[in-house]
């Protein structure tokens, strides 16, 4: 005669409660892929946004000739966006050397992604 009896399996609170700590569990990673997704896309970003700068600057800094107080915008395609840059010249405390400030951001970001400044000198026969 058997006095007590032998359970082999989970009750249906436990598998429940199972259930509950594992769908957290899931939802907490697909939260953090999300998330690291966003920020990958911010970085592919900034970098984009810095080569375009780099870009504008060093094409500005190679024609000292014409470097004049002032701001320079435009346009520029890369990896599938489009891309507004700014570059605004100013003047330093030595005659002939220039300040370059250059602002990029995504058309319709509104917001800069990426500044970077430079300096340059402006080449011999250019203008004052």
């Amino acid at each position: 005669m058997r006095c007590g009896t032998k359970n082999d399996g989970f009750t249906l609170v436990e598998v429940l409660v199972a259930l509950l700590i594992f769908s957290t569990a899931i939802l907490g990673l697909m939260s953090a892929g999300t998330q690291n997704i966003r920020i990958m896309d911010k970085i592919e970003q900034k970098q984009i946004a810095g080569i375009i700068a780099d870009n504008q600057l060093i094409l500005l800094q190679n024609n000292g000739q014409n470097l004049r107080v002032g701001s320079q915008k435009g346009r520029s395609e890369m990896a599938g966006r489009e891309w507004l840059w700014q570059i605004r010249t100013e003047e330093t405390g030595q005659q002939g050397f220039y300040k370059l400030t250059a602002n990029v951001e995504l058309v319709n970001g509104g917001q800069a992604i990426v500044t970077r400044t430079a300096f340059a000198r402006r080449k011999n026969g250019g203008a004052p």
